[in-house]
């Protein structure tokens, strides 16, 4: 699972925000598209509201972890 941090305007907050997501999750599988103003459509499943999620105008950046080693 290959986790992707999906940030734009969300009309519903009024606000920019960031959502983490996935391309599959079960039996759900993402799709991306334009819609009819030409704008990017990207529909995933959004892990922390365990839901399928649509952001339109969107930025994706992949999900990095860093590890500590502690002596």
């Amino acid at each position: 699972m290959s986790i992707k941090y999906f940030t734009w305007f969300m009309k519903s907050r009024g606000k920019i925000d960031t959502v983490r997501g996935v391309d599959e999750h079960e039996d759900f599988k993402s799709k991306q598209w334009e819609d009819k103003n030409g704008n990017p459509c990207y529909n995933f499943w959004d892990i922390d509201a365990q839901h399928p999620r649509t952001a339109v105008n969107y930025k994706v950046s992949k999900a990095w972890f860093v590890f500590q080693q502690h002596y």
